[in-house]
């Protein structure tokens, strides 16, 4: 096998190329990071020193890691550095020969190794058959020491244990693969016939990663060990900052995160974590309270008083659980906390919880982006009646159109990016115009623009004449983006009809709907926005009807609508009779 050492330390490169050597593999030294990413197409595996001159293993591309890549390293952050970048594995320093064929052995591997640990015949019958179907290569071990002992010699990918077991129980052997740093990120379940919270609650304090309840069922256990064994192999979930002056409560709460996947950065105080938190990307922070420098209640007031933090979820671990403690917390900004002393699931749980959150608040946030007002208040009262219930109730509605005249054939003659930048600036100045007005953009449908405005019970005006205002200020609008623009003068046209319409779901039951508006007076908008001015609003006789008293129109008769039998008039809006009218 053709194995490339990459460490600019001769005596390091030595101690890596000469087991391997010794095996028969070609052993190409190289020395910075340029050599390594020359030698990597040709490599079959690969040793990479952490901290390389001119890059290590984490800045290789990923077009370059075809190969496995074991990062060789000294400090407990480089493992987790290894695991977030999704390397093969990492051989900490100071290391054997058999440490780095192993190494290799593992990370060049295609097979998953478990080791099941049971002192009972007949669960290695059982179980051990359910997991080679699966297509796991299975080490029985009998008892919890012969367990350890088979882990040191075939670096399994996942441990089953038992916990009632001679020599050594599954609780022990937990611990002890907790404690080792060559075994601490292994996951490991415990699989007893001891099914009291108490039981699970020792087996979670011990490190196990999850626990099942004998008698196993199988599909509930091959699920279990799909999902840790994907964790375990992607590694790479939300970056966490995790802040303790206590050096062995920060590896506790490190290794129960990093063993769930989480990327984890340390600080030993609050003032190192502030200036972590400040040029770093977490998605939560996690402190204790009692720190030098600065205190965990100093740094959440911190945090939230910094632009690029004050959105971090923030949990504290604290022994302090008074009613003022908790009213001062929330009131610096806190999300949660965590009274001490606690066990390593429930901080995952809770972890797991906030960032649930997180993600939710998040979409819901960009939902907002993609869809209109009165559709994301649909969904959520979607979400808590009748999920795949029909609704559509029938109103007078006033609906805007805008679209841009000539904009397809400026576009032929500009690249892609250069039409969705300039595009993106003009719906950037129309869509406060018309949300200042009270309208909803219902949707964007190409360059053009459809809103709807409707009765609302915290606007007195009229949804017409709100509609009419803002046709007339996207004009104004628009005047001020061309001046203000280096490309080709955009122009609008703009129609506007009132009317009764129904919004409501309209799509698939089951897969993909919209919630919009359907009905003629829809329609007549859009044809009265195709015969409108350029550079004008063309208001129906239904819009005009109810506005007229307020506005400068010219009227413009025997207008041809399509799919309209006989000709309309429409009036052409010049202004407002009171154009000081502080509106």
């Amino acid at each position: 096998m053709r194995v490339v050492v990459a460490s600019s330390t001769r005596s390091l490169a030595e101690a890596l190329a000469s087991p391997l050597r010794a095996a028969g593999h070609d052993v190409l030294h190289v020395r910075d990071g340029a050599e390594l990413r020359r030698a990597m197409p040709e490599a079959e595996a690969a040793f990479v020193a952490r901290r390389l001159p001119g890059g290590d293993a984490l800045a290789l591309p990923p077009e370059l890691r075809h190969a496995p890549v074991v990062l060789v390293g000294t400090d407990p952050s480089d493992r987790e550095a290894a695991r977030a970048a999704r390397l093969a594995g990492f051989l900490a320093a100071p290391f054997g020969p058999a440490d780095v064929m192993a190494a290799l052995g593992v990370s060049t591997r295609t097979e998953r190794v478990i080791v099941l640990a049971d002192d009972s015949d007949l669960v290695h019958r059982h179980v051990g058959a359910l997991l080679r179907e699966e297509g796991y290569v299975v080490e029985d071990a009998m008892d919890g020491e012969e367990a350890l002992a088979l882990v040191a010699k075939v670096r399994p990918d996942l441990v089953i244990s038992d916990v009632e077991m001679p020599r050594r129980d599954g609780y022990q052997l937990c611990l002890a693969l907790k404690a080792a740093p060559e075994t601490a990120h292994l996951p490991v379940i415990l699989c007893s016939t001891l099914g009291e919270a108490a039981d699970l609650e020792r087996g979670f304090d011990a490190g196990a990663d999850d626990y099942v309840v004998k008698p196993v069922v199988a599909e509930d256990l091959l699920g279990r060990v799909r999902d840790l064994l994907a964790e375990n192999a992607l590694g790479g979930r939300e970056p966490v900052l995790v802040a303790d002056d206590s050096p062995a409560v920060r590896h506790l709460v490190a290794d129960a995160l990093t063993r769930q996947g989480f990327e984890v950065t340390t600080a030993s105080d609050g003032r190192e974590a502030f200036e972590k938190a400040k040029v770093g990307s977490f998605e939560l922070v996690v402190t204790d309270y009692d720190m030098p420098e600065m205190t965990g209640f100093e740094l959440v007031h911190a945090l939230k008083r910094e632009a690029s933090t004050k959105d971090l979820p923030v949990l504290m671990l604290t022994a302090r659980d008074s009613k003022r403690d908790r009213a001062q917390m929330r009131a610096a900004g806190l999300t949660a906390y965590l009274v001490k002393p606690f066990g390593a699931d429930k901080l995952v749980a809770l972890v797991e919880r906030m960032l649930a959150e997180r993600r939710l608040r998040a979409y819901k946030d960009a939902s907002r982006l993609y869809i209109s007002k009165a559709a994301v208040k649909a969904a959520e009262q979607q979400a808590v009646g009748g999920l795949y219930d029909y609704r559509a109730e029938e109103a007078e509605r006033t609906i805007l159109f805008s679209d841009l005249a000539g904009f397809t054939a400026m576009s032929a003659t500009r690249t892609p990016g250069q039409v969705v930048e300039h595009l993106n600036g003009y719906f950037d100045a129309m869509c406060p115009v018309i949300q200042a007005q009270g309208g909803d953009i219902d949707k964007l449908i190409g360059d053009a623009i459809m809103a709807i405005f409707e009765d609302d019970a915290e606007r007195p005006e009229d949804h017409a004449l709100r509609a009419v205002r803002a046709a007339w200020e996207m004009q104004r609008a628009l005047e001020i983006f061309n001046a203000t623009s280096e490309a080709v003068p955009l122009v609008m046209r703009i129609g506007l009809n009132t009317g009764p319409c129904v919004r409501g779901d309209l799509g698939s039951r089951f897969f993909r709907r919209d919630f919009t508006v359907i009905g003629d007076a829809v329609n007549r908008a859009q044809r009265h926005e195709s015969n409108a001015p350029k550079g004008g609003v063309l208001m129906s006789e239904t819009t005009y009807a109810l506005v007229k008293e307020h506005v400068k129109a010219t009227e413009t008769t025997g207008i041809a609508l399509k799919g309209i039998d006989r000709p309309v008039s429409a009036w052409v809006l010049d202004g407002f009779v009171d154009d000081d009218d502080d509106w």
